[in-house]
């Protein structure tokens, strides 16, 4: 972009985005025996807010190991909700720090990566390390922008969830106006 300004990523606010189906493999390594072992990880933003260079929203999370059958929906989901918590400089570069919904439960994950634009679509490239559940998750994807009346708005790849299913329960950021 040319436009060196905060104000040009202002469109991301309202935006929803997910994995395509190329990017879901993710890498899980377990320290105890050293073993690396494939993950199908499914994740869905919503950027509710945008300004002056941040943006906020939340993330819906499903992770399974390959092979495995694909979760269903229902009340035993394993989706974890995060508190999307980002900023975008002029120039593309983006840092996502993904909160866990309540304290005490496992930290923060910081995502890296950058706006890049692939057949005249923004797309976010990032890439993560997370602990889940003592092991220690890897995945880099290229984070797509869906809509209402889209596909992948009533079935996520590598799922049998909607993007509002996904996003059921989850408690949004609200930013202090004071």
């Amino acid at each position: 972009m040319t436009n060196d300004t905060r104000a040009q990523w202002r469109w991301l606010a309202d935006t929803y985005w997910y994995v395509l189906p190329i990017d879901l493999p993710a890498l899980n390594f377990d320290p105890d025996d050293a073993t690396l072992t494939w993950l199908v990880d499914q994740t869905v933003w919503h950027v509710s807010g945008y300004a002056n260079g941040y943006f906020w929203g939340v993330a819906a999370v499903l992770m399974y190991d390959v092979g495995e059958p694909m979760p269903q929906r229902g009340p035993a989901s394993r989706i974890a909700h995060l508190t999307l918590l980002g900023t975008v400089l002029p120039n593309g570069n983006v840092q996502i720090t993904f909160v866990p919904r309540l304290r005490g439960t496992s930290g923060a994950t910081t995502g890296l990566g950058q706006m890049v634009e692939i057949g005249g679509a923004w797309v976010f490239e990032m890439q993560m390390s997370t602990d889940r559940l003592g092991t220690r998750v890897l995945h880099w994807a290229n984070m797509v922008q869906t809509r209402e009346g889209d596909p992948s708005w009533q079935q996520l790849p590598g799922l049998t969830y909607s993007v509002p299913e996904m996003l059921d329960g989850a408690v949004y950021p609200r930013l202090d106006a004071g």
